[in-house]
């Protein structure tokens, strides 16, 4: 793949955005440092690196996108109600389903937003299951 420097310029811009990527040398691996001559040792390197220090204790933990949705138990009377109602969610055959009822705690379903973990916890709920969200 050959690309000219107008293209180059665009790919770096691209990764910098995607990967958050504020300087040129966290993008080449300098740590955020100078390079040091030959000669000798450079003194502005370990202050450039205290502003990459404060940008980390700046930055806020991100929120969670995709939860899961995890059946911890379920009510004895309830158990063929919930059993239906993971058939439904997971497509499962009845004896899978009864299986994977069984084996709780067990996730039922991954990778979901937060609305549609909810709408499935509370379907598991109203069938008598104990849901959480992970």
């Amino acid at each position: 793949m050959q690309l000219n420097l107008y293209e180059s310029m665009e790919f770096v811009d691209y990764l910098k955005d995607k990967f958050g990527i504020e300087n040129d040398a966290q993008l080449y691996g300098m740590g955020g440092g100078m390079m040091m001559p030959a000669g000798g040792m450079v003194a502005a390197a370990p202050a450039a690196a205290a502003p990459a220090e404060e940008a980390k204790e700046e930055e806020k933990p991100a929120e969670k996108t995709e939860f899961g949705v995890e059946l911890k138990g379920f009510d004895a009377k309830g158990k063929i109600k919930v059993i239906k109602e993971i058939r439904a969610i997971t497509g499962l055959g009845l004896k899978e389903a009864k299986e994977l009822v069984e084996k709780a705690p067990v996730i039922i379903k991954e990778h979901l937003t937060k609305d549609e973990a909810d709408g499935l916890a509370e379907k598991i709920k109203a069938a008598g299951g104990e849901v959480e969200l992970k």
